[in-house]
């Protein structure tokens, strides 16, 4: 299970806090692909790693969407990592240790 600690911060603004959860996201999506290739001695899946770097280089824009389109890209980052941890759990089973 994938747990993001999100800042209790009470001075971040909802922009700010935006901005966190898209920064841990993309952390996330990092962790996952780093395992991949430490796991298998193989490349990370290559749209994945233009999906991290597509929304890294939009945080900003991200964290000002409109409530809709925001619930939308996250909706999809966590799809994502739901489908990515799935596949490392499976594919742990078929490891030899």
């Amino acid at each position: 299970m994938i747990c993001l600690h999100l800042s209790d911060d009470q001075g971040a603004d909802a922009r700010e806090r935006r901005r966190q959860l898209i920064d841990r996201l993309v952390r996330e999506l990092m962790e996952m692909a780093r395992f991949f290739v430490s796991h298998q001695n193989r490349q990370p899946p290559v749209p994945v790693l233009r999906l991290i770097a597509v929304v890294e280089a939009m945080t900003s824009s991200i964290a000002d969407a409109d409530d809709a389109t925001f619930s939308a890209i996250v909706e999809e980052i966590a799809l994502l990592l739901r489908t990515l941890e799935r596949y490392r759990q499976e594919m742990a089973r078929f490891t030899v240790h």
